[in-house]
């Protein structure tokens, strides 16, 4: 059985990987990368990453997780490579304590927000990926 990251991280690659698929159909020479890293400071670095040439210039849509064992803390934004905000993505808090219904639960409102975002800020993104280099 998965754990509520690898689970949320399933759920997450579905939606990233719709709204690159979105991108891509405009511009099929976009290059797309989807992935995750974890260490110390992060249970999870979910990431989409957007360029326009091999060695361009980067904008990513990214997800950080932290745990500090009572509470998950999610953060997500649009930026590019250089630290820029294209746009400030949903952040939530969710208590790891008492009923893990309740915690699937605030991660599907979660998720479904992140989602919203991506829609309402793809504009604001493709303006940023056509500007890289």
């Amino acid at each position: 059985m998965p754990t509520i990251v690898e689970a949320l991280w399933l759920r997450l690659q579905v939606i990233l990987k719709a709204f690159a698929e979105r991108l891509a159909a405009a511009d099929p020479t976009l290059i797309r990368d989807i992935g995750c890293t974890a260490n110390d400071a992060f249970l999870l670095r979910g990431y989409l990453a957007l360029r326009r040439s091999a060695d361009g210039d980067e904008v990513s849509i990214t997800v950080d997780v932290r745990n500090d064992g009572e509470q998950l803390a999610l953060e997500s934004d649009a930026c590019t490579d250089d630290g820029g905000i294209v746009a400030a993505g949903p952040s939530a808090v969710i208590a790891l304590a008492g009923c893990q219904s309740r915690a699937e639960a605030a991660i599907d409102d979660w998720l479904r927000e992140f989602d919203r975002f991506l829609i309402e800020n793809e504009r604001a993104v493709v303006l940023a990926v056509s500007k890289s280099a």
